[in-house]
């Protein structure tokens, strides 16, 4: 399947950079923060609002049976592209739900022993390791390596004979690094230990069907791989028994009580329907992403490893320049700071941090996010933009 570019927003003539600058909309490079919502998985969600609006849990007529089946069909088009059956699948309302449910969830009963997490995971997964010390928890956090990755010897010397959960994302959201979750998974699975991963960032941008070892927990969320916000999924590659975290009816095997968003969850598998067309576009994007750190002359540093990480996402850190007066400079470009969950805290980012940045230039720096609805006249006016509003060296 081919999946329709864009027109419109991002639509810009070849050259002209002044007339560029004076659009009223900037030029969306934060991808990584979210994405829209493709006309097709729009299109697949829209009978489920007013023509098909039926309760999945109304099982004594056909509204019900037909949002039931359409949400069932859903989720075995989704378990089967990670190879697994549909039973392992759990709809959720994205990836800080499903990160809270597997963690707590697989956790829940057990007697407090040993954790493993990273000091550089999204804070749905920190917040969750934090509260667990305080209920009795031992918690190691790793530290990225010089290249800003989480390497599978620190995970391997970190295990102690309690060790009950490791929880390592498998690509970060700020820099893009990714951590080797197939070894890890495969070092877990020889120790007994669970293994948990927030690969909201890794599906579409890494092929996930080729991969031998799964994680026994997965999350993500719909609203990165351009659908809805307000939807994603747990999948459980695990046989150990799994508890709710929260009260309610018998939705979702009992594990997420509540009724079912079918038309969030028939969009989720709409986007399953994109990923060939995405992982195609992996190697433009790639090229794109050499283009720009090749082509770049302004003073930065590159937080993203340059062999370890995703072309998605290039963080970069800007030395010498407040960050407010960094952002004041490029307002033609949408690009984030990190996380958008951070946006509103003028905290320096922890991910930041754990690479040894100071505070400013934790501060100071950018996540250009791409697409594969970027064109070359996209980059080739970033480049030439960050190179006129930026400081050289």
């Amino acid at each position: 399947m081919k999946v329709p570019i864009y027109s419109g927003l991002f639509f810009y003539p070849l050259s002209l950079l002044s007339i560029r600058i004076t659009l009223k909309k900037p030029i969306y490079f934060d991808y990584a923060s979210t994405t829209p919502v493709h006309p097709n998985v729009l299109k697949a969600m829209m009978p489920y609002f007013t023509e098909e609006f039926g309760n999945a849990g109304s099982s004594q007529h056909y509204f019900g049976w037909a949002a039931d089946e359409a949400v069932e069909s859903a989720r075995k088009k989704i378990s089967s592209y990670f190879g697994l059956a549909a039973r392992q699948l759990v709809f959720t309302s994205g990836a800080t739900e499903s990160n809270n449910l597997a963690i707590q969830g697989y956790l829940q009963g057990k007697e407090p022993g040993h954790l493993i997490t990273s000091s550089i995971e999204h804070k749905a997964v920190l917040q969750v390791f934090q509260y667990l010390e305080r209920l009795g928890w031992s918690v190691t956090y790793l530290n990225p390596n010089s290249f800003g990755c989480i390497d599978i010897a620190s995970v391997e010397n970190a295990i102690q004979p309690n060790t009950v959960l490791v929880s390592l994302m498998a690509v970060n959201n700020e820099t893009g690094n990714m951590t080797d979750f197939q070894s890890i998974a495969k070092l877990c699975k020889q120790n007994g230990i669970c293994y948990h991963t927030d690969a909201t960032q890794a599906i579409g941008k890494i092929d996930l069907r080729t991969c031998s070892n799964l994680p026994d927990l997965i999350s993500f969320s719909g609203h990165k791989i351009y659908g809805p916000k307000g939807i994603g999924a747990l999948l459980i590659n695990t046989d150990a028994a799994m508890k709710s975290i929260m009260f309610g009816g018998g939705q979702e095997r009992i594990l997420r009580p509540g009724t079912v968003a079918v038309q969030q969850v028939v969009a989720l598998a709409a986007c399953f329907d994109l990923m060939s067309a995405l992982v195609d576009s992996i190697p433009r994007i790639n090229r794109f992403k050499h283009k720009i750190l090749h082509e770049l002359m302004a003073d930065h540093i590159v937080n993203s490893a340059d062999n370890q990480s995703v072309p998605h996402i290039i963080s970069l850190s800007i030395p010498h320049l407040d960050w407010e007066e960094l952002y004041r400079k490029i307002p033609a470009i949408a690009v984030s700071n990190g996380s958008a969950c951070n946006a509103k805290s003028q905290l320096p980012s922890h991910v930041m941090k754990a690479l040894g940045h100071t505070d400013a230039l934790a501060l100071a720096t950018i996540r250009i996010s791409l697409s594969y609805l970027h064109e070359e006249s996209d980059i080739d006016f970033l480049i030439e933009y960050l190179n006129s509003q930026l400081p050289h060296r």
